[in-house]
């Protein structure tokens, strides 16, 4: 932890491999078998009574963002060991053998996802990140590529994380059954004006690229609150040329991100936005593609399996989507997924405010054994 009350275990580093030995400790009180491979991930293995059956995958990630909090990522892997002991406290021994990843590299470290899609084959060998990268870390492409499993073993995913926002918080509901992970859409949006001297350029002669684009900007964020309440709109990135305190800025370029479960609501989005733009006359405005990720939809059947634990165990729930990105998602281009969130309070998180109460953590355990129960019928 850092002295400022926040967490940072970037991947590969010393902290993330320091927190993969802790996992071992209790995968090894568990008694399941224990490996490890070159993408950083850490794997646990319990048989279960008929071998024959397919497995029942459980895990999530254990590094963090540069200064982060306490539970995202690494409370999905402990929580998912602890639903393993609440078991094994009730003498119950599954017929289906159960795995628990804890993934490297979920965050910013190579592109994100990174020990989930190596496991899943989501990585190409040209990828740039990766050729660039992963020396650094004493690993070659060859490496990366031969983590790849094919999971016709497997039976399903499941994951246990907080929400990282504040809709269980603020209402006061105990779980979230997640129906799908958002797709994520960028475009590279950039305004062209004309440079000139700030000091002797009237006004009403100017063409300023970043009062254009402020303008789109705004445009965009009320867009997409009339289009979708549930869709989000982001502009983190900016940059003005010249950059020059005297001078107007002739050119600014921006990442518009949309986020939606739903394509055909960020396509909309980005339409209008497009649609808009002529009617801003400082500058003129061109849209280029950056990144597409695509929305995954959690399996019903086991969206329902969450909910009657729920039930069983009297607590409230709601069925939503998940507007950050998982490890689930990459998991969900082979089998099926299913997701549990228990509240953030106040929304924060991937900062040192990050915090879930005991209470509410343990709810997500009870959600995540009774499912491995149910599932195992």
């Amino acid at each position: 932890s850092n002295a400022d009350g926040s967490y940072t275990r970037h991947a590969y580093s010393k902290e993330f491999f320091q927190a993969v030995d802790v996992i071992k400790g209790f995968m090894q009180e568990l008694g399941m078998e224990i490996t490890t491979d070159a993408a950083g991930n850490v794997l646990g293995v319990l048989p279960g009574n008929k071998p024959e059956l397919k497995h029942i995958i459980m895990g999530s990630h254990l590094d963090t963002v540069e200064k982060g909090g306490l539970y995202d990522g690494a409370y999905g892997v402990t929580g998912a060991l602890a639903a393993l002991f609440a078991l094994k406290e009730k003498n119950i021994k599954l017929d289906h053998t159960v795995e628990v990843y804890g993934f490297n590299g979920e965050e910013d470290a190579l592109g994100g996802t990174f020990g989930s899609r190596a496991v899943t084959g989501l990585i190409a060998r040209d990828n740039k990140l990766l050729n660039e990268g992963i020396q650094a870390y004493g690993h070659t492409v060859e490496e990366i590529l031969a983590c790849k499993r094919e999971l016709k073993d497997a039976k399903c995913y499941l994951e246990l994380h907080i929400e990282q926002g504040e809709r269980l918080d603020e209402k006061k509901i105990n779980i979230g059954v997640v129906s799908g992970i958002v797709g994520i859409v960028r475009y590279k949006v950039v305004a062209h004006g004309t440079s000139n001297h700030a000091g002797s350029t009237q006004m009403f002669r100017r063409k300023d690229a970043l009062v254009g684009m402020s303008k789109l900007i705004v445009k965009g964020n009320e867009l997409c609150k009339k289009i979708d309440p549930d869709m989000v709109f982001t502009v983190g990135t900016i940059t003005c040329a010249p950059g020059a305190k005297n001078v107007i800025p002739g050119r600014v370029e921006c990442c518009f991100e949309m986020r939606h479960l739903e394509k055909v609501k960020t396509d909309a989005l980005i339409e209008a936005i497009k649609a808009a733009a002529p009617e801003i006359p400082d500058c003129d405005f061109t849209f280029e593609p950056e990144m597409y990720a695509p929305g995954v939809l959690c399996d019903p059947k086991i969206m329902d399996t969450l909910q009657t634990v729920a039930k069983t165990n009297n607590l409230s729930y709601v069925v939503m989507p998940s507007g950050a990105g998982h490890d689930a998602e990459s998991m969900a281009h082979h089998i099926p997924i299913g997701m549990i969130f228990v509240p953030s309070k106040d929304g924060f998180s991937h900062c040192k405010e990050e915090w879930t109460a005991d209470s509410d953590l343990q709810n997500g355990v009870k959600i995540m054994s009774g499912a491995l129960e149910l599932l195992d019928k």
